[in-house]
């Protein structure tokens, strides 16, 4: 096994983040998941699920302080947290938009924002991305969550390169359809 990392991963209550916080806990990682409301989701025992909603910079601060007063370090951030919103795009309304991007696309930003700090001053670090491939194809009747991640794709392309000078990498997962709870959580 590799040097065990702290891990940092938002949405790990369900679906892909819960599973990927499971499997690196489980090879000796120290895994930080996050939920929106941690105490109805399940409880993990093999990492630690803390209070964070990416939507709020307070919400946003007070995790990573949480996980820099426990840990050493931040070495991974998985920007996992993200929602779809599904209908006509003429039928959608701005608020609903908006809350689409608030969460898929500036959540990952205050993520970064607050993380990268801790990792140039480390001198290393990792950023992945959850993306998908709507990012790259746009889908009928998915067409906000669409934009949502097309923008995430750009994001982390020009983020890639501005980290590369401080042995940070950027990393951008585009994710396929898979069965998770992803259609019914906001």
């Amino acid at each position: 096994m590799s040097t065990p990392k702290v891990v940092l991963i938002t949405g790990a209550s369900s679906g892909n983040g819960q599973a990927t916080a499971q499997l690196l806990a489980e090879r000796g990682h120290r895994v930080f998941g996050t939920s929106r409301n941690p105490v109805s989701a399940k409880r993990p025992s093999d990492y630690k699920l803390l209070t964070l909603d990416v939507c709020s910079e307070d919400s946003v601060k007070a995790c990573v302080e949480s996980v820099l007063k426990q840990a050493d370090g931040i070495d991974v951030l998985v920007n996992n947290a993200g929602y779809e919103l599904g209908g006509a795009l003429e039928e959608i309304s701005l608020d609903e938009a908006q809350a689409q991007f608030e969460t898929n696309f500036f959540g990952v930003v205050r993520m970064v924002r607050a993380i990268l700090p801790t990792m140039r001053q480390q001198k290393h670090g990792q950023i992945i991305n959850i993306s998908s491939l709507a990012g790259i194809v746009a889908v009928p009747f998915l067409g906000m969550y669409s934009a949502s991640k097309f923008a995430l794709e750009g994001y982390a392309e020009a983020l890639r390169h501005e980290a590369k000078p401080f042995n940070i990498q950027v990393s951008l997962i585009e994710a396929g359809f898979l069965n998770t709870p992803l259609r019914t959580k906001r």
